[in-house]
């Protein structure tokens, strides 16, 4: 492992490394006999809305977390998460089964990374999760059509038009059939005011599939009356990580 730097702070260890030319973090209690070797993995933004994932680090949880070149879940994106997970367990002696920690682009992250490797997964907490490019980024539903780049970054990263996306075939939503065949465990946290990424365009989606399936039991649905897009996180965050330890 190639250290990039490592510091301790109110008990927590902060740990710096490179992955593939990215840099990755890891966060764990400092005293090691308060670890339970449980892993929980946020897919993007680790900085923004941090107090979920503290919470964890402090009940002992180890908190892994890569870099990505962008946020749209390309393939080689998703690839290096799924290799990352292996290989922070492997290097860190932490269990290759995650929660995902995901809000928006991370929870849409976290579908296709379970799509991918439920192999890898514990469970999935996902917040306001993008679950399909039509509404965002591509803003072709009741998202308001504001000038913020995000179109653009998609575009750069997949390489596609508006045309294109009516067709494309990797959608979140496309993979959801994968969720329900492998019975993962979600919690969903969304505002029933977003106006970013609708929850009546995405995250029910993700309902009306475990619900059809009868997997009602392994779906928590928080939601957050008046909430906007912003601020993430769930009501309760002992709820939150008392559900994954049921």
């Amino acid at each position: 492992m190639e250290i990039l730097a490592e510091y301790r702070y109110d008990g927590i260890y902060h740990l710096e490394f490179a992955f593939k030319n990215k840099k990755a973090i890891a966060l764990m209690l400092e005293d090691e006999s308060k670890r339970n070797g449980k892993t929980v993995f946020k897919t993007e933004y680790f900085a923004a809305f941090p107090d979920l994932q503290n919470e964890f680090v402090r009940r002992g949880y180890t908190l892994i977390f890569l870099e990505n070149r962008n946020r749209w879940g390309t393939d080689s994106e998703i690839n290096d998460q799924i290799e990352f997970i292996d290989y922070a367990s492997k290097e860190l002696g932490i269990s290759n089964k995650v929660i995902t920690l995901g809000m928006s682009c991370g929870g849409m992250m976290s579908i296709l990374i379970a799509a991918k490797s439920p192999e890898n997964i514990e469970g999935l907490y996902i917040d306001a999760p993008v679950v399909s490019f039509l509404s965002c980024p591509a803003r072709l539903g009741n998202a308001p059509d504001v000038h913020d780049g995000m179109w653009q970054e998609f575009e750069r990263a997949w390489g596609m038009t508006k045309s294109d996306i009516l067709t494309f075939k990797g959608h979140p939503y496309c993979k959801i059939d994968k969720l329900v065949e492998n019975k993962i465990k979600i919690y969903m946290a969304y505002g029933d005011s977003d106006k970013t990424v609708p929850y009546e365009e995405n995250g029910i989606a993700i309902e009306r599939a475990y619900k059809s399936a009868g997997l009602e039991n392994l779906l928590y649905i928080d939601k957050k009356v008046g909430c906007d897009h912003h601020p993430h996180g769930p009501s309760s965050i002992d709820f939150a990580i008392k559900y994954f330890e049921k």
